[in-house]
C-alpha cells in the first residue's frame, strides 16, 4: 500500500466498519480495493468481526505474557514488547467503537407489498416495497438511531431521547411525531412529509456546512441530493402516506418518477428512449393491489402509444 495513503484508507475502513460511509467515500474505498488483490484481501479481513476480535485478543495476550517475563529479557526484547503494546493500543483506538457497537437488525419490505414492524422503543414503521431499515436490538438511553433507504412511514413514540433517521445524504431528527420519508438511492431528490409534530432536517450543503431546517405539521421538505439544497413548502402531506392503505397518490409528478415507483413496487426494469415524454406531469391515484398491466393501461390513456410492457420491462418510447 502507498504509505502516503495509509492514513486515508485506515479512516475509510473504520467508517466502513461503523456503517458511516458516504457515497463518495464508498466509491473511493471501492477504487482502492480494485487496485490489487492484497487490498481486497485486507478489506475482507477488516470487514470480518471475528478476525478483528481474534487479532486484538492475540495482541493483548502476547503483551500480558511478555510483561510477566520482562525482568528476564534484554533491552531489545523490552523494546519489542513496547512496540507490541503500542500496536494493540492502535487496534483498540481504531476498532473499540466497532466492538462496542450494539447488535443490529435489518428489516426489508417484500416485493409488491407493505411491511410493518415495531422498534425496540415502541415506535412503529411501515415500509414500502424495495425499502429497508437497520436498527439496534436495543436503543441506548441517550439516543435512538436507525438508518433507512426507500420509503417509510414512521410513528415515533415521544421520549426524552431524540430519534434520528439517517437516509441517503441527510438525517431526520425527532422526539415524537408522524412522518413519511421517501429516499431511494437512485432518486435525485428525497421527500420528507410531516403529518404531525415537529422534526428537523440535518444535512451538509454544497460547501460542507451543516444545516438544520425545522419542520412543523403540514410541511413537505424536498432535498436535492446533487445541489445539497433543501426546500420546505406547505402541502397536503397526508397523500404521501396513503400507500399504507394501498393507494399511490401523486400530485403534479413527472411520468418518469411515477413509472420508477411502479417499477420498484412490481420489480420491473425501466427503459427510457424518449426523455421528453417522461417529463410530462400528471396527478392522480393508483390502486397498488391492481396488476401492473392495469396501471399501465391507465397511464396509456394519457399518453397513447408511448408506454409498452415487454416481459418484466417497461419501455417509454
Amino acid at each position: 500500500m502507498d504509505n502516503s495513503n495509509v492514513g486515508r484508507i485506515k479512516h475509510l475502513l473504520v467508517k466502513h466498519l461503523m456503517g458511516d460511509l458516504q457515497d463518495a467515500e464508498q466509491k473511493e474505498l471501492d477504487q482502492w480495493r480494485a487496485l490489487s488483490e492484497s487490498n481486497e484481501e485486507l478489506y475482507r479481513r477488516m470487514s470480518d468481526s471475528r478476525y478483528l476480535e481474534k487479532r486484538y485478543a492475540d495482541f493483548t495476550k502476547a503483551v500480558h505474557r511478555s510483561w510477566e517475563n520482562k525482568g528476564r529479557k534484554s533491552g531489545l526484547w523490552r523494546w519489542a514488547i513496547v512496540s507490541l503494546a503500542a500496536a494493540a493500543a492502535v487496534l483498540l483506538v481504531l476498532f473499540l467503537p466497532y466492538f462496542s457497537k450494539p447488535e443490529m437488525k435489518t428489516f426489508s419490505a417484500p416485493q409488491k407489498g407493505v411491511a410493518s414492524l415495531v422498534l425496540p422503543d415502541g415506535s412503529k414503521v411501515w415500509l414500502k416495497s424495495a425499502s429497508s431499515i437497520t436498527y439496534p436490538v436495543k436503543f441506548s438511553k441517550k439516543a435512538r438511531e436507525v438508518s433507512f433507504t426507500g420509503e417509510g412511514y414512521f410513528e415515533v413514540v415521544p421520549k426524552e431521547s431524540e430519534f434520528t433517521v439517517s437516509a441517503d445524504g441527510f438525517k431526520v431528527k425527532v422526539t415524537g411525531t408522524k412522518f413519511d420519508i421517501k429516499s431511494y438511492r437512485d432518486d435525485k431528490r428525497a421527500l420528507t412529509a410531516l403529518i404531525e409534530g415537529e422534526v428537523s432536517i440535518i444535512y451538509s450543503d454544497s460547501l460542507g456546512v451543516e444545516r438544520q431546517d425545522r419542520m412543523v405539521g403540514g410541511d413537505l421538505a424536498v432535498f436535492d441530493k446533487k445541489s445539497r439544497k433543501n426546500s420546505i413548502v406547505k402541502s397536503n402531506t397526508s397523500i404521501y402516506s396513503a400507500w399504507i392503505g394501498g393507494v399511490y397518490c401523486f400530485d403534479t409528478e413527472t411520468l418518469e418518477n411515477i413509472l420508477r415507483e411502479v417499477c420498484r413496487y412490481y420489480g420491473y426494469n425501466l427503459i427510457i428512449s424518449d426523455s421528453t415524454v417522461t417529463q410530462k406531469v400528471l396527478s392522480g391515484r393508483l390502486k397498488m393491489e391492481d396488476d401492473a398491466s392495469e396501471i399501465l393501461d391507465a397511464l396509456r390513456d394519457f399518453l397513447p402509444g408511448h408506454i409498452k410492457l415487454e416481459s418484466d420491462t417497461i419501455i417509454i418510447q
